[in-house]
């Protein structure tokens, strides 16, 4: 039996590009080994409650049928950057809703450097790249020079200073996003206004093939069945395979590989219930239920048969979600960010918190990227078991060796687009 560490910590924003990330038989497997900092697993366990926090309030307040897909790795990134500029109650509510009670922010910023990185180079067969920028508007009040060393030196951040009353600004911005998910996400900010004050991005991208490929000529149509009854006809792979698998009597839980098999995998949980809709399901998942399954997995032969899959999914104001987890007091007049701008100047708050993704699931692998943008403002032996993934499911990417989940989503109806 194959167990992860510590199953802690969330992903960001990825993509793939699979003519680049076809696995190759000649290249030997080398995996670096990941050396977190001191309260490395505390801080990866407070990314992963979070994340699974986070999937709850979306689906609370996007109740549609429609796939979804969410990046707590990105996500939480972007709001570590805004903890360094928090103080007081601000501060504290942050803390909160990242989880981060009793931790000391010099290990927050040492651990995500060290996952900023180290992931990146882990596994020579995955691409992996996370990448943070700060825009900021020149021709406004002037963040304290003491935040942007912080984002320099911990998060590798990009500064730059920009007009933000040149609609070009905009144009700026989106092309790095562009540049940093290949292409996969084109854009994340409309227009840049004067009210503006600064943009803290993330972005986060995933090329990753699969250990063990599917081949396209095993790929035949069948129906998936939706949460309404109906069917639809969609492309389903198959093989057989020896992977790690666990099933009980609500769910069935199996691990696909990516890479070299030991540092990336996609983990696929599928609700024995397929009347109960997967939005209920996934709220009952938290990430103590999700490290317990993993944990009681075995190797077994089993034979597979999993929808192709391509969508892209928007959040195009995070603030209700964040706010229902308790971080409310930063996207108001209450807010105190005095330790990213002097207070004796200004009063800024969140004034907006964008989230998209993008994820392709193929017969080569997986391509998935994730943005994060949070502006600051003023106001303004017997038969092998058969797995059919054939009705609505859940499913995480999860960097193995510290536990970090880099995507987490449901997929309702997989020929949706």
């Amino acid at each position: 039996m194959r167990k992860i560490i510590s199953f802690s910590s969330i992903v960001l924003l990825a993509g793939c590009a699979f003519a680049s990330c076809k696995k190759d038989s000649t290249v030997p497997d080398v995996t670096k080994t990941i050396v977190l900092p001191s309260n490395g697993s505390s801080i990866v366990n407070a990314n992963n409650v979070f994340g699974f926090n986070f999937l709850h309030s979306t689906l609370q307040f996007d109740n549609s049928n429609g796939n979804k897909l969410v990046s707590p790795l990105s996500i939480y990134m972007a709001l570590s950057m805004v903890y360094n500029g928090a103080a007081n109650a601000t501060r504290d509510s942050i803390a909160k809703t990242l989880q981060l009670s009793g931790i000391d922010i010099n290990d927050l910023n040492k651990v995500c450097n060290a996952l900023i990185t180290q992931l990146p180079s882990e596994d020579n067969k995955v691409k992996f790249s996370i990448a943070n920028s700060i825009w900021y508007n020149k021709n406004s009040f002037q963040p304290l020079t003491s935040f942007l060393n912080t984002q320099q030196q911990f998060y590798n951040a990009e500064t730059n200073a920009l007009n933000f009353a040149d609609p070009s600004s905009a144009n700026t911005i989106n092309n790095w996003v562009a540049e940093k998910t290949n292409q996969k996400i084109k854009s994340v900010i409309d227009a840049t206004s004067p009210g503006d004050l600064m943009y803290l991005i993330n972005a986060i991208y995933f090329n990753g093939a699969w250990k063990y490929a599917f081949k396209t000529s095993d790929t035949h149509a069948d129906n998936f069945y939706l949460a309404d009854g109906s069917s639809k006809s969609v492309s389903f792979m198959q093989q057989h395979l020896s992977v790690n698998y666990f099933s009980n009597d609500s769910f069935s839980l199996i691990e696909l590989p990516y890479g070299g098999g030991n540092s990336y995998s996609m983990y696929i949980m599928l609700p024995k219930n397929n009347q109960q809709s997967i939005s209920r399901f996934a709220s009952t998942i938290d990430e103590n239920s999700f490290t317990d399954g993993i944990n009681k997995m075995d190797t077994v032969n089993i034979n597979i048969y999993l929808p192709k899959w391509e969508y892209s999914y928007n959040i195009a104001d995070m603030r209700p979600e964040l706010a229902a987890l308790g971080m409310g007091i930063s996207f108001g007049d209450k807010a105190d960010l005095s330790n990213m701008y002097n207070p004796a100047q200004v009063n800024p708050y969140i004034t907006k918190a964008i989230h998209k993704t993008y994820i392709k699931v193929n017969e080569e692998g997986t391509e998935a990227a994730a943005v994060t943008s949070i502006a600051v403002g003023v106001t303004s032996v017997v038969p092998p078991p058969v797995l059919k993934i054939d009705h609505p499911f859940l499913y995480t990417i999860v960097e193995k060796q510290t536990g970090t989940i880099l995507f987490t989503g449901i997929v309702n109806d997989p020929s949706l687009n």
